[in-house]
């Protein structure tokens, strides 16, 4: 899957979660599930750029994408810290982390919202001889479904439309409420 589609689908993927959040805990909780997960939905294919990694290896894992989820929530969490106390930089990030856990979940849940729909998409289609073993090192089973190939027009132009639309309805569902 290629560039439109990753952004479609991880939109998709993210607009229901967008709108419960944005209506249990405000609209600003709904734009930024979207964008978190907008955010990492291309991160994996960072590995075409790396010559040091191999193509839907490592960074096509579900550890790849909790650590980095992790990392990229917690660090929301410091700067939602630093914006509400106006502080910068006190040295006390672990315990930021723990006060604000609510923080902390949710930025990490629309980060890991991208990441496993690029894993999604990349099973849906077939790309040369890749697949993902999303599950390595525990299991070394290659998933594909192989339904459409990676430069489908149909797909990843299709996917992007209808996650757009999606969004799209959710913001504006959100800013009704």
């Amino acid at each position: 899957m290629y560039k439109n589609g990753h952004i479609g689908l991880a939109l998709l993927f993210a607009a229901p979660f967008a709108l419960l959040f944005g209506i249990l805990f405000g609209p600003h909780w709904g734009v930024l599930t979207l964008v978190f997960s907008f955010t990492t939905a291309r991160v994996p294919d960072m590995d075409q750029r790396l010559k040091i990694l191999t193509h839907r290896g490592f960074t096509h894992t579900i550890w790849f994408a909790l650590v980095v989820s992790v990392a990229m929530g917690s660090l929301v969490t410091q700067l939602v810290s630093i914006l509400e106390f106006n502080t910068i930089g006190n040295g006390e990030f672990l315990s930021c982390l723990v006060a604000d856990i609510p923080t902390l979940l949710l930025a990490t849940f629309g980060f890991m919202l991208g990441f496993i729909s690029h894993l999604v998409g990349d099973i849906l289609t077939e790309a040369y001889d890749y697949t993902i073993n999303p599950y390595w090192p525990i299991s070394n089973k290659p998933y594909t479904l192989g339904w459409a190939t990676a430069d489908s027009r149909l797909w990843n132009w299709g996917l992007l439309l209808c996650g757009s639309v999606s969004a799209g309805a959710v913001l504006f569902l959100i800013a009704l409420s």
